[in-house]
């Protein structure tokens, strides 16, 4: 198993009606995938998952902050 490096960047584009997602680690090293609709919306619920509880946490704190109940 390859050690886990740490994410520098990462890039997105559509060609042709596919998804490409080019990661890039520190050192330059890149990784390229190709993904389905599908498959980018899964990832987009997962991430949404992992951020999701912090950022309506943030929300809630903004709104009564600026005096909204």
């Amino acid at each position: 198993m390859t050690p886990i490096k740490r994410l520098a960047r990462f890039l997105t584009d559509e060609v042709h009606g596919e998804f490409h997602i080019t990661l890039e680690a520190e050192g330059a090293e890149t990784f390229q995938v190709i993904a389905t609709e599908q498959q980018i919306a899964g990832l987009i619920e997962k991430l949404d998952d992992l951020l999701g509880d912090d950022a309506d946490e943030d929300e809630v704190t903004e709104h009564k902050e600026m005096g909204d109940e």
